[in-house]
């Protein structure tokens, strides 16, 4: 078994008080995301930062506000999680870590089949991540100190899909 971290949407505009999307409460899950890097760096496990990447023009802002643009600081990674050198960064431009990215490519290259994932928001791109995890035979790990969704509300339904539905593991 060896594990990788997802970071998902750790950026900007989801967790500054200023960014265009901000998830209320997100701030609060940073300290326990940054210790789970920490432990994954001190184990020589790989780190991947899943981001938000958006041109000005994208479709997906007929049903969200701008946000997570191309060049602009929204869309950067928080200061408190800054990669560094050894972490890899990948852009997508929807839901999942997987659509239209070479995600699947990059864990297999590295022998991952765990996967742990943590970030913004539990009930969308974690969501979907997870689920697309799942449909490619990773056993999946939510730690829930590292997760926020958009509501309460939508954080215990999203409990119950993680263990019902998906099977995933919750932290």
């Amino acid at each position: 078994m060896k594990k990788a971290l997802l970071i998902v949407d750790m950026l900007n505009d989801f967790i500054e008080e200023w960014g265009s999307l901000k998830v209320q409460g997100a701030k609060e899950i940073v300290p326990f995301i940054k210790n789970l890097r920490m432990e994954f760096k001190k184990n020589n496990l790989p780190v991947i930062y899943l981001c938000d990447s958006h041109s000005k023009s994208d479709p997906e802002f007929e049903l969200w506000p701008p946000h997570c643009i191309e060049g602009t600081k929204g869309a950067e990674i928080i200061n408190e999680l800054k990669p560094d050198g050894n972490d890899y960064i990948l852009k997508k431009k929807t839901y999942s870590g997987f659509y239209n990215t070479n995600l699947d490519n990059k864990l297999k290259q590295l022998g991952v089949d765990t996967l742990y994932i943590a970030g913004v928001a539990m009930n969308i791109c974690v969501h979907y991540t997870a689920a697309d995890a799942r449909m490619r035979g990773y056993t999946v790990f939510i730690p829930l100190k590292g997760v926020k969704g958009l509501t309460v509300e939508d954080e215990a339904y999203m409990k119950k899909q993680f263990k019902d539905v998906l099977k995933i593991n919750l932290l």
